[in-house]
This record gives C-alpha cells, structure tokens and sequence, in this order.
C-alpha cells in the first residue's frame, strides 16, 4: 500500500507545468530568438551582397566581350543624354541602353531577340522586351517595385522593368551633360585603352536604389554621375557631397539642360539596400564595396577615366 501511495503522489506531480514556469519558458524562447534573428538576418545579408556581387562580375565579363567584339565598350545610350522619355515624340529617337546591347554577352539571348533594335527602345515592338525582369540587373536586397511607375513611362506601358546597375558616367550631372569624364554615356565611343588612369582604378558600374528612373531598356537614364543635382551650382549643378543615399538624386526643372519638357525625377543615384555601402564593378572586372563616409575627392578620382590623379587613403574590400 504504502508503494502504491508513492506511485500516487509521483504521477500527481506530473500533472504539468505551473504558470510560473511556463511563463519562464517562454521568457527563455523570447531571448533567445532575439538573439539568434539579428545572427540570421545578418547571414542572409551576407547571402545578398554574394550574389550581387556575381551579377556584377558577369556584367564586368560581358562588357569586356562586348568591347572584344565591338571594339569599344557600349555607350549609355545611343540617343542623346537631352532625349529621352520626358522629350516630345519619345519615340522617335533611338534610346537603346548599354543594358540592352548588353544582352547576348549575357547569356540572355532569349530576351536580346525580343528587342529590335533598328526602333527606339521605347517603341511598342520593345515592349514585350521591356517586361522582362532581369534577375543579372537585379540586387536581391533591393525590396523596391519590378516596374516603373513614373508618369513619363505609363502612357507607354505600366510594365518597364527596372535594373539595380547603372553605368558610371561622370562625377557631375553637368559634365555628364556638357564633358563627361567616366567610362559609359550618351552616344559614347570609350575602349578600354581610353582608361588612362587604369581599369583597376576605374568604375564602370554602381548600384542603384532608382524605383522608377532606372527602366533597363531605356538608355536616357542609363548613366549616373557621383554627386547630386544642384540647379544653382552651374555649369557643374553639383552639390559637394556623394551621392550614396542621398535624395532627390536629381529633381528636374523645366526647361533646363533637357530637350522637350523637364527631364525625369530619379530620386536616387548610386545607392543601395545594403547596409553600410554600395557595390562597385571597376574595370578591371573586380567588384568592390564601398562606404559613404569614403571622401568625395576619392571617390571622383574612382569615376574619371583619365583624370591622372593620385588615389590615397582607400581601402577597397
């Protein structure tokens, strides 16, 4: 009896946990899963910045092909940088973007076949082209839309996809327009021998957060230049300081510098969804990610493609 009475007393103490306890559980499970989400999240950033960091050495592969073939590395645009999608009758000019003759060196053959080349890029025949989302031009950290929704693109069609890559152009907007002195822009002839200051030291092209001046196809908004637009800073209409993350990137006014009307708003230039930088294609094909406190002076001896200056106090990584 006396044994049977134990075995009764043990099996009542096993009825469950008190409240207590339970409430330390999950106090406990809490904890731990903060600690552990920001390790995760990290881990997958790091996952991220991989694999834009191989979409932009393909590019890098490509543009090398391109200018092997070709002899000279693809411009901006073939349109002029005034022209574009804000300009009256849009379609009438060429627009064909270095992303676009990009393509078969790309291994997207299936995509450059849909795109016709001997119209403007924003003719209706492009427009089944223009739909395809690009995984090669696209960041995986970037959480922004597929399609552009500026106003200039929907009379034309409210399915222009995006890139997260944008040729390098110049280190002001106005030298972009008047002189520029990067690699890639409008109507531009550049070969590799044309990088004086060498391709290491070189950027050819940067990331963008752009969710609307940013459509693939489109060539007049396919060069960036360092630092953002200042109206009543000429002829350079630069403000000193980079452009990483700062916005409006570039916010036109009417009747200035663009052909036909007031260009289109791009609210970022080179910029990211990466915390602490933005990844860099150079020309010798490494790619390079680079923060925002690197100091302007630098940064622009990165973008020129001749200036012959002395780079010091960087590291790349």
């Amino acid at each position: 009896m006396r044994a049977l009475k134990s075995k009764g007393n043990w099996m009542r103490r096993l009825k469950g946990f008190t409240l207590v306890e339970l409430l330390v559980v999950v106090a406990i499970i809490a904890i731990l899963i903060a600690l552990l989400l920001p390790a995760v999240q990290a881990a997958r950033e790091v996952a991220r910045r991989t694999t834009c960091r191989n979409n932009m050495k393909q590019v890098g592969v490509a543009l090398h092909n391109y200018e092997s073939v070709n002899r000279i590395l693809p411009p901006s645009s073939t349109s002029r940088i005034d022209f574009g999608v804000w300009s009256t009758n849009a379609t009438q000019y060429a627009l064909h973007s270095w992303a676009g003759m990009l393509l078969p060196f790309l291994e997207q053959g299936t995509v450059a076949v849909q795109v016709n080349y001997d119209v403007s890029a924003l003719d209706p025949l492009n427009k089944k082209a223009a739909a395809q989302v690009l995984g090669v031009y696209r960041c995986p950290s970037y959480t922004g839309p597929d399609f552009s929704q500026s106003p200039f693109y929907l009379p034309f069609s409210n399915r222009y996809a995006i890139r997260n890559y944008a040729a390098m152009g110049a280190t002001t907007i106005g030298k972009l327009y008047l002189q520029p002195d990067g690699v890639f822009y409008a109507q531009s002839s550049t070969r590799i021998r044309d990088v004086r200051d060498g391709t290491s030291n070189t950027i050819f092209v940067v990331e963008t957060r752009e969710p609307d001046a940013a459509v693939w196809i489109d060539g007049g908004t396919g060069s960036l230049a360092a630092h953002p637009y200042d109206q009543t800073n000429p002829p350079d209409y630069a403000l000193p300081q980079l452009a990483f993350a700062y916005t409006p990137y570039f916010a036109p006014v009417v009747g200035v510098m663009l052909e036909g009307g007031s260009g289109i708003d791009c609210t970022y230039g080179p910029s990211s969804m990466h915390p602490g930088g933005v990844m860099h294609l150079f020309g010798d094909g490494s790619v390079h990610f680079l923060s925002p406190d690197i100091r302007p002076t630098v940064y622009d001896s990165l973008v020129t493609r001749e200036g012959q200056e002395v780079i010091k106090g960087i590291e790349l990584e």
